[in-house]
C-alpha cells in the first residue's frame, strides 16, 4: 500500500503534524503525529477511503468511534479524537488514538515465551479491560494478538474496538458477515452466525493459549481449513506444549473455548476472578506456603471449584462450569505454614535448598566481581574515568552477620528481609520459611574493561548554561510548558526562572521569601510552586503574573502534584492538601502521622503518598478519603512510583516494594544493601531503582526476580530518568550514566565535574542537568548516541 501521508505534512489544518508512518494493515495505515493543540504525541489510524464509500459505514465508524472513547479503562487504548483529511479528491478518515511505544503482543509472543507469572498478569489485564468494555455494551469483534498493545511501564491495552465491523462490509448485509481474524475467530463467526460478548471470550481464549504456550492451537493451510478447525476440532491441551501450566489454567482456557457459546464463561469478570487468585496462589507457592485454597493443584478438588463456578456462570446446574472460589479482601492473607509437609507443587524442597544456596553462591561471585574490577579500575589510573567500583562487598557480608528478622505489624504484614536475600515474593508470616524462587541468578553488569570503559565515556555537547543564585533542590528537576517554548526552573536562591528552552534566556522570574526545594507544575497556561515554607503561587506562564496566591504555614519539600487539572496537590509537614487550581482554595486535606517529604503520585483516582514514618497512604484524588495504608521498613523518602495495578516504593532501609494499587497487598520485597532516596523507573518489565550502596537494581516486574544489578560511579540522590528504552542516572559526584533497561549493560558515561542531587530530565534530544552549584545545564545528547553506535 503507498504511503498517504509523508514526514512533515499536516492534518487538519495544523492540528497533526505526520512524524512518521509505523503500520500497515488491512482497514489502512497507522501515523505517528504530533498533537500540535495539546502538545502530545498520537497514533492516527488513517482508514481507507473505500471503507467510507457507503454512507452507512460512516455512521458506524462513528458511533463505533464514540463508544470506545468513552471507555476509560488503563487496559484499553483511549481514542481522543475522529476527524477526516482530503487528499487527491479522496476523504481519508481517521481515529487519533494515544500512541504507545512498546510494539503489540504479536511481536513480544514471536521473541520468547512468557513466564507463566508473567503470562498470568497480562491475562488478568485483557480480561480486566474486556470485562469493562462488556459491561456498558461495547463488544471488540477482533481480539488478536496483534490489537494488543505495549506501554512503556510494560502494560497491555486492547485497540481497535468495533473497527471489525468496517472491515468486514457488514453494514447493511445482515448478520452473516464473517468478522475477524480467521486464527482468533470463534465457530459462531466461522458458521456466519450472529455474535455476542462470548464471542470475544472465545477469541480471548484462543490469546491466552498463545500466551500460555508460545503457539496458536490450530494451524491451518488456509482461511476456510481454519474456519473448520475452530468450528469442529477438538481443543488442545495447553498443557502438551507447556507441562507447567496450572491444570487450572488449562481447564479455564478450554472453558473459554468451547464450542457452543452458552458452554463458555458467560462473563469476562468470571474469568478475570479466577486469574487472579491463580496469581495470589503462585506468590504463595513461592515461599512454600501451604494453601487452603489450592488452585494450582489438580485433583477432585480443583475439579468441585470449576463445576460451582461455572454452575454459577451460566446460571444453570451444568457440569463444567467454575467455581466461585475467590475470597474476599480480608480473606487474602498469607496462610500460616503447614510444618507436617510443604504442599509445593512444581519444585520439591530439595530443589529449592540446592537453588538457594546456588543463588548464595552467585551473589557472593558477584560482590567479589566487582570488587576485583574496583581494584583494577583503581590500579590503572587515578583520572575520574577510573571511579566506577563499587565497594560494597563487605559491607554485604557484615549485614549476613548483624541480620536478625523483625516482624513488622501493619495493615499488610510483613517479615524482615536479609538484606543479601534475593527477591521476597510475598509478605511471609513470622514462621515461614526462607525459600527462594528458583530463578536464574542476576546478572552483574560491573565487568567492563578499562579499554571499553573508556569508549563508553564520552563528551556531551553544550547547547547552553544557566546559572541561578543558589543551588537546585534535591526534587526540584526542570520543568516544559505545554508550548514546548518554555522551561521553568525552581532554585534555592528563592527564584522561579522561566527561560527560553531554546537558548536559555531568562523571560521572567519570580522571587519568593523562602528556598524553593521541589519542582513547579503547569496546568494550562498557568505554573504553580510553592516555597519551603509552604506559601504556594499560581503564575501566569508566558508573563509571571500572580493569578493567586496562599500561604500553607508549614514545611514543603515535595513537589507538586496534578489531579486531573483541576485540583493541586500539596504536601507540608503532616498533611497533603488539594487546591482548587482556579483560586487556591482547600478542597480537601489528608492528615498523616509523619512529615511527608517524597512527591505524591496520582494513579487515575488515587493518590499514593509516603511518610517518614514508613506508612505509605492511599486516598481517593477526589475527596482524600482513606482507602489503605502499608507499613514499610524505614521511612519513605522516595516518590513512589506506578505501572497499571502495581505500585512501587523504596525506603530509607533499602527496602523495595512491589504493592498491589486496588488494596496495598505486597506482591513483592527486594532488598538492597543501602538507603533508597530516590523514585526509580519502569521500562516494559524492567523495574529499576538506585540505592545508595551505589548499585542499580533491576527487578522482574511480575514476580521481583533481580534481572541484573549495575554499579554506579557515586551515590544518586535524584530521581532516575527514561530515555529511549534506557535508564540515566546522574549521581551526586557529578557522573552521568545511561544503562540499558533490558540488560543492565552501560551505554555511555561522562563527568560534568559538578554535584548533582536534582533528577535529570529528556526532552526533544536534549538533557537537562541542575546542579548543587545552581546552574542548569542543556547536553545534546547526539554525541552520546554516536558513541552507542561505534561502541
Amino acid at each position: 500500500m503507498p504511503a498517504i501521508f509523508s514526514r512533515g505534512e499536516k492534518l487538519e489544518n495544523g492540528h497533526y503534524t505526520v512524524v512518521k508512518e509505523i503500520g500497515v494493515g488491512g482497514m489502512g495505515v497507522v501515523y505517528h503525529c504530533r498533537d500540535e493543540l495539546l502538545t502530545r504525541d498520537v497514533a492516527i489510524k488513517m482508514l481507507l477511503p473505500e471503507l467510507m464509500s457507503d454512507k452507512k459505514n460512516l455512521e458506524v465508524f462513528r458511533q463505533e468511534a464514540r463508544l470506545a472513547a468513552q471507555l476509560e479503562h488503563p487496559n484499553l487504548v483511549t481514542v481522543y479524537d475522529i476527524g477526516v483529511e482530503e487528499r487527491h479528491g479522496k476523504q481519508h478518515h481517521f481515529l487519533a488514538m494515544e500512541y504507545l511505544t512498546g510494539g503489540n503482543l504479536a511481536i513480544r509472543l514471536q521473541d520468547s515465551a512468557l513466564s507463566l507469572e508473567h503470562a498470568l498478569n497480562w491475562m488478568k489485564q485483557l480480561a480486566s479491560g474486556i470485562s469493562f468494555a462488556h459491561k456498558r455494551g461495547v463488544i471488540h469483534q477482533d481480539i488478536k494478538a496483534d490489537n494488543i498493545f505495549i506501554t512503556n511501564e510494560g502494560d497491555l491495552k486492547i485497540g481497535d474496538f468495533g473497527l471489525a465491523r468496517l472491515l468486514a462490509g457488514r453494514v447493511g448485509a445482515g448478520n452473516t458477515k464473517i468478522m475477524g481474524t480467521p486464527a482468533y475467530m470463534s465457530p459462531e463467526l466461522a458458521r456466519g452466525e450472529p455474535q455476542d460478548h462470548r464471542s470475544d471470550i472465545y477469541s480471548l481464549g484462543v490469546l491466552f493459549f498463545e500466551m500460555a504456550t508460545g503457539s496458536l492451537p490450530f494451524r491451518a493451510k488456509g482461511m476456510i481449513e481454519m474456519a473448520m478447525k475452530h468450528a469442529t476440532a477438538a481443543i488442545p491441551s495447553i498443557r502438551r506444549q507447556n507441562p507447567e501450566a496450572p491444570e487450572i489454567l488449562d481447564k479455564v482456557i478450554r472453558r473459554m473455548m468451547a464450542k457452543m457459546a452458552e458452554d463458555r464463561y458467560q462473563s469476562a469478570a468470571d474469568i478475570l476472578d479466577i486469574i487472579d487468585e491463580l496469581i495470589f496462589e503462585l506468590r504463595v507457592q513461592r515461599l512454600g506456603i501451604s494453601s487452603n485454597r489450592p488452585l494450582l493443584k489438580s485433583g477432585d478438588v480443583l475439579q468441585d471449584a470449576l463445576d460451582q463456578r461455572d454452575a454459577r456462570s451460566s446460571g444453570a446446574n451444568r457440569a463444567v462450569q467454575a467455581p466461585d472460589v475467590m475470597p474476599s479482601m480480608q480473606s487474602k492473607q498469607i496462610p500460616k505454614v503447614d510444618n507436617a509437609k510443604s504442599t509445593l507443587h512444581l519444585e520439591s524442597t530439595l530443589e529449592l535448598d540446592r537453588e538457594k544456596e546456588r543463588l548464595k553462591n552467585q551473589e557472593r561471585a558477584d560482590n567479589s566481581s566487582a570488587a576485583k574490577w574496583q581494584a583494577t579500575a583503581e590500579a590503572a589510573a587515578k583520572t575520574p574515568e577510573s571511579r566506577v567500583a563499587d565497594k560494597s562487598g563487605n559491607a554485604d557480608d557484615a549485614k549476613k552477620a548483624d541480620f536478625k528478622a523483625q516482624e513488622k505489624s501493619a495493615t499488610t504484614n510483613i517479615q524482615g528481609t536479609p538484606k543479601n536475600a534475593e527477591p521476597v515474593a510475598m509478605p511471609s508470616a513470622k514462621e515461614a520459611p526462607s525459600v527462594k524462587p528458583p530463578f536464574s541468578p542476576a546478572k552483574a553488569t560491573a565487568g567492563h574493561s578499562n579499554q571499553s570503559l573508556q569508549r563508553l565515556s564520552v563528551s556531551l555537547t553544550t547547547e547552553w548554561v544557566f546559572k541561578t543564585k543558589g543551588p537546585i533542590g534535591w526534587s526540584s528537576h526542570p520543568l516544559i510548558d505545554r508550548s514546548e517554548r518554555i522551561i521553568f526552573l525552581a532554585s534555592c536562591d528563592s527564584n522561579l526562572y522561566a527561560l527560553d528552552l531554546r537558548g536559555g534566556n531568562k523571560l521572567w522570574n519570580h522571587q519568593m521569601k523562602e528556598p524553593i526545594l521541589s519542582a513547579p507544575v503547569t496546568i494550562g497556561n498557568y505554573v504553580f510552586v510553592s516555597a519551603a515554607t509552604g506559601e504556594t503561587f499560581c503564575l501566569d506562564s508566558y508573563t509571571g503574573k500572580v493569578i493567586w496566591n496562599k500561604n500553607l504555614n508549614a514545611r514543603t519539600v515535595a513537589s507538586l502534584a496534578v489531579v486531573k487539572e483541576s485540583a493541586l496537590l500539596v504536601a507540608s509537614g503532616n498533611e497533603l492538601r488539594a487546591l482548587d487550581v482556579r483560586s487556591g482554595e482547600v478542597l480537601w486535606f489528608y492528615s498523616v502521622a509523619a512529615p511527608i517529604v517524597a512527591t505524591p503520585l496520582v494513579q487515575g483516582d488515587t493518590v499514593l503518598v509516603g511518610t517518614k514514618g514508613g506508612d505509605l497512604h492511599a486516598v481517593t484524588a477526589s475527596k482524600g478519603n482513606f482507602l489503605w495504608k502499608f507499613r514499610g521498613e524505614g521511612a519513605i523518602i522516595s516518590s513512589p512510583f506506578a505501572s497499571v495495578d502495581t505500585a512501587y516504593v523504596g525506603t530509607k532501609t533499602g527496602n523495595f516494594y512491589a504493592l498491589e494499587s486496588s488494596h496495598g497487598a505486597m506482591v513483592w520485597e527486594y532488598p538492597a544493601n543501602g538507603r533508597i532516596v530516590s523514585k526509580g523507573a519502569i521500562v516494559f518489565t524492567s523495574v529499576v531503582f538506585a540505592s545508595q550502596d551505589r548499585w542499580l537494581y533491576c527487578c522482574e516486574k511480575y514476580d521481583g526476580r533481580l534481572k541484573w544489578k549495575a554499579a554506579l560511579k557515586g551515590r544518586v540522590s535524584g530521581d532516575l530518568c527514561t530515555y529511549n528504552g534506557k535508564i540515566i542516572c546522574a549521581t551526586e559526584d557529578g557522573w552521568l550514566q545511561t544503562f540499558s533497561a533490558s540488560t543492565g549493560q552501560l551505554k555511555w558515561q561522562t563527568d560534568i565535574s559538578r554535584k548533582i542531587q536534582s533528577p535529570p530530565m529528556v526532552a526533544n534530544n536534549t538533557l537537562y542537568v541542575g546542579t548543587v552549584e545552581g546552574e542548569l545545564f542543556a547536553y545534546s545528547l547526539s554525541s552520546a548516541e554516536n558513541a552507542e553506535q561505534t561502541a
